[in-house]
């Protein structure tokens, strides 16, 4: 049977079979494109913020893990961070020289350097934005005195000490402007757009700002290094003796981690800081079972209402219980699919539901996914699994998938295995020969 001959026997199958067909199935190259094509549902949940007020003038309360905002109070107004700038210093410089906590660190003048207040307000600030200024804290650095690396971290942390800032800074970048500069870069990668840090330990300087929700981020990322962790949550630490001097004892300056009115047992950290213009700020975490939280207050007039007004909104994060919604029922499903050459749609059904689990204050924004399996065809056994629906936030699954099961048969249209029988040569020449006799013979008998 010639190649011609088959294509107008087809053709006519074709043209009948359109006749015939009401519904315009899709085309064999758009089934496969939704075979991959994934349909997105958004899910905002109600969240229902805390109920709550503090005195500091910037205050958030955020998820550790999540990144979720449970509280906020003027989150991006800026402010002076004082003694929390620490806090982004510590980060680099752990992801700078995390296997280099015994190498030895010599503090030299530059570090170590002084200058009044009234020298720096009458010089408009244009002096290096890391001097000290004698009545700030420090852990009493000499010059030429040799300290770790470690040792360093849990002065600038616990006693939070200027000197060791500065130290620390210089060790890890060659000089403490270049270090200020990459630690600048580095912050604004983690997504705090709103801080400028002029020096690594807190000192004022009018350009020196941040906001609530930058300091929030950066202890997130913070809180993943798990020597920074240990640091944060020490209360005291015995400062080994060295070339200049003996050994004494640190103490933590958070007092969410000391015993007092202000402890909280729930508190693994982080840091403090105090300056005139600045008034008190505080970067603490707190932990519950598997869940972190991390509180920022900054401006706050009272220092003892600070550490307070931190419990207080841990406590009442903490009291939330979870909720659960339904977000897709157990059973039949909306989900279908018009295969080309299909007697009918493919519709589908779940075996369990898709369930979320979240505290009332987090707002979870997912998006649900229906992925067809790649590979689909003719015929499809009623329960054989056609997809499976994913869960999504922020680009990562959330949940382990739900699949998706054929609801019923799906097979091909009886005129599909006509015209498949017809693209066999033998078979349609035997008809073509058929239907040629046929029509030789009525023109005889006319």
């Amino acid at each position: 049977m010639s190649n011609s001959l088959q294509a107008l026997l087809l053709d006519l199958i074709d043209f009948f079979q359109n006749f015939i067909c009401l519904v315009k199935l899709p085309s064999k190259a758009s089934f496969e494109r939704s075979l991959i094509f994934f349909l997105f549902i958004p899910f905002c949940l109600s969240a229902e913020k805390l109920n709550l007020s503090v005195s500091a003038e910037s205050a958030i309360l955020i998820n550790a893990d999540t990144g979720a905002i449970l509280y906020e109070k003027k989150p991006h107004d800026p402010h002076y961070p004082a003694s929390i700038t620490k806090v982004p210093t510590a980060l680099y410089a752990l992801q700078k020289a995390q296997d280099q906590l015994d190498t030895i660190c010599v503090a030299d003048q530059e570090c170590i350097g002084t200058v009044t207040e009234a020298v720096l307000r009458r010089s408009n600030y244009t002096l290096p934005a890391y001097l000290l200024i004698p009545d700030g804290s420090h852990i009493g650095v000499k010059k030429g005195e040799e300290l770790s690396f470690r040792d360093l971290l849990y002065g600038m942390m616990l006693a939070s000490g200027d000197d060791a800032a500065n130290i620390i800074a210089k060790q890890i970048s060659g000089s403490i402007p270049q270090f200020m500069e990459e630690m600048n870069a580095y912050i604004k990668a983690l997504g705090a757009n709103n801080t400028t840090l002029m020096n690594p330990h807190g000192l004022h300087h009018p350009n020196q700002t941040t906001t609530a929700y930058d300091m929030a981020i950066i202890a997130k990322e913070a809180l993943k290094n798990k020597t920074f962790c240990e640091i944060v949550s020490t209360v005291r630490y015995m400062r080994p003796k060295t070339n200049k001097q003996a050994a004494y004892m640190m103490i933590q300056t958070n007092k969410l981690l000391r015993k007092g009115p202000c402890y909280y047992p729930k508190a693994i950290g982080v840091k403090t800081g105090y300056y005139s213009l600045a008034g008190s700020t505080v970067v603490a975490a707190a932990r519950d079972k598997d869940r972190t939280l991390i509180a920022v207050l900054l401006k706050s007039r009272d220092r003892k209402e600070m550490f307070l007004d931190a419990k207080k909104m841990f406590e009442i994060a903490f009291s939330q219980p979870k909720v659960q919604k339904e977000l897709l029922a157990k059973g039949k499903q909306t989900f279908t699919l018009a295969i080309p050459d299909a007697e009918k749609p493919l519709t589908t059904y779940t075996e369990e539901p898709l369930i979320i689990q979240y505290y009332p204050a987090e707002e979870p924004k997912v998006k649900c996914a229906m992925h067809w399996a790649e590979g689909l065809k003719l015929p499809i056994v009623k329960g054989q699994k056609v997809g499976s629906v994913i869960l999504y936030r922020d680009g990562e699954k959330y949940l382990s998938p739900i699949p998706i099961y054929a609801e019923e048969a799906v097979n091909e249209r009886s005129y599909f295995k006509v015209k498949q029988l017809f693209r066999n040569k033998w078979v349609g020449g035997a008809l073509f020969m058929a239907f040629f006799a046929v029509f030789a013979l009525q023109l005889r008998r006319k």
